[in-house]
């Protein structure tokens, strides 16, 4: 392999790499827990998993609830439909419970049509 090879090959894997990490990053701040996204931080299976995370990271106060002072206003008048028995503060529960009953709209992946 020549100067010049050697040369372009690390230009191109260098080029590679910002953008596979800039694609990463994008993902990240896509699918992350901001404005726009409440429905996203607020599921997941037993604490686990990515969903599960973000409500974790929303809890600021780690009691198991959402509430206002730790969404946010614009948040919570998007999630406060979730709190079922009026007590001002969502559970991971009350969240899933209103994506499924449509609440708050889809959850993930293509509507089923049947």
């Amino acid at each position: 392999m020549n100067n010049s090879t050697k040369k372009i090959t690390l230009a191109l894997l260098t080029a590679a790499f910002t953008v596979g990490a800039a694609g990463v990053a994008a993902a990240e701040t896509v699918g992350a827990a901001g404005p726009g996204n409440a429905g996203e931080l607020c599921h997941g299976k037993d604490g686990k998993g990515r969903h599960g995370e973000r409500f974790q990271r929303a809890d600021k106060n780690s009691d198991g609830f959402l509430t206002e002072s730790e969404v946010g206003a614009e948040r919570w008048a998007r999630i406060k439909v979730a709190d079922a028995n009026n007590d001002k503060k969502v559970s991971r529960d009350e969240l899933k419970q209103a994506f499924k009953d449509g609440k708050l709209g889809r959850r993930h992946g293509p509507k089923n049509k049947s």
